[in-house]
């Protein structure tokens, strides 16, 4: 007789798979945390699988590192546990996050539709996205040019070259792209100078400069404990 694989209350075990893959495309949270259920105990492990393959193939956006770090967590806290006494929060999360989660099958169509090995580019198309003058370039080229904004205060040369922190906090955060408004901005970083200056760090080249980088900023907390973030705020002390 053929070994049949069952879980817990004696469903089989592809079935449940199945089950819980089907429930989290429907935004059905029970069906899918039963089915969760039934496959922890025995087949943990192909659980996280299936659950990682849903977060690829059926979700938008960039669930499946969401699910990879609940099954790092989910193996943290149950290493030491005995078979039967695990902690199923974090599978739980993984199930609701998955049910709730903007659904496409994107991916899935890119593999099956994109992704032939055996099929050549024609000419024109490779003709198309090839730059010939880039190619012989980068093969003439025997070392990578090095931009100039990786050498700031965190490196050797940028600090011999006069790079400061509060060049590193203006220029990165101004270099963002694409840039979300943040909540501070344009903060003035009083606090770190002010814990600089009691620790005995502050170097006379950084207090030369300060009160001018502090004249571009506004208060440490332009939101005034979040109460006045809005674009009106942000465009107040943009400058």
């Amino acid at each position: 007789m053929a070994f049949e694989a069952l879980t817990k209350n004696g469903y089989n075990l592809f079935e449940m798979s199945s089950m819980i893959q089907k429930a989290i495309r429907r935004c059905d949270i029970p069906h899918a945390a039963y089915a969760a259920n039934e496959m922890s105990v025995k087949y943990r492990a192909y659980l996280w699988k299936r659950l990682l393959t849903v977060s690829a193939e059926d979700c938008y956006g960039i669930m499946t590192k969401e699910i990879m770090a609940l099954k790092e967590a989910d193996d943290y806290v149950n290493q030491r546990n005995k078979p039967g006494e695990t902690n199923d929060l974090f599978i739980a999360k993984a199930v609701v996050l998955l049910c709730m989660a903007k659904k496409n099958r994107d991916a899935d169509y890119v593999a099956c539709n994109f992704m032939w090995g055996d099929q050549p580019l024609s000419d024109a198309e490779y003709e198309a996205f090839v730059d010939y003058h880039e190619v012989e370039r980068l093969k003439a080229v025997s070392q990578f040019d090095v931009p100039d904004y990786v050498f700031d205060v965190h490196t050797r040369r940028g600090r011999r070259n006069g790079a400061t922190q509060m060049d590193f906090f203006k220029e990165e955060n101004e270099a963002l792209e694409p840039r979300q408004m943040n909540l501070f901005d344009y903060g003035n970083y009083d606090g770190w100078y002010n814990h600089q200056r009691s620790q005995g760090y502050m170097k006379p080249n950084d207090e030369r400069r300060l009160q001018k980088f502090q004249s571009d900023r506004g208060p440490v907390d332009p939101t005034n404990g979040g109460t006045e973030w809005t674009p009106e705020t942000y465009e107040k002390y943009k400058k």
